[in-house]
């Protein structure tokens, strides 16, 4: 059996508060005490990223200084240059139902421009 699904229909098991182990979908029923081990598993989350507020003085400091905008980049070809890859942001210039201006800018030769989506 691969806990916690049914070995018959394999779909999700019950298990009540008296330890019986039941199926919804089908008449499978077990009881945990007939079980010689409860298989278990651990998952672990990745690391998050350290919040601004909680980034020591120094490390603040240093982002705040930083004279180059970080941008979230996409493989749109700039229409003066051709560099292949432009940096992006959104803004919400217009009214709340309806979508919002996308400024794209061009890390070789700073053009940019603007779409409303």
């Amino acid at each position: 059996m691969v806990w916690p699904f049914c070995p018959s229909c394999h779909s999700t098991l019950i298990v009540d508060s008296t330890g019986a182990i039941m199926c919804n979908v089908c008449p499978y029923r077990s009881n945990l005490s007939e079980m010689t081990s409860i298989p278990s598993s651990t998952t672990y989350s990745a690391d998050r990223p350290v919040p601004l507020w909680a980034k020591s003085d120094e490390e603040q400091a240093a982002l705040k200084t930083s004279s180059e905008p970080v941008r979230a980049t996409i493989e749109e070809p700039c229409p003066r240059c051709s560099c292949p890859e432009v940096g992006y942001y959104t803004v919400q210039l217009r009214s709340v139902d309806e979508g919002q201006t996308v400024f794209y800018e061009c890390p070789t030769c700073k053009y940019t421009w603007s779409i409303n989506n």
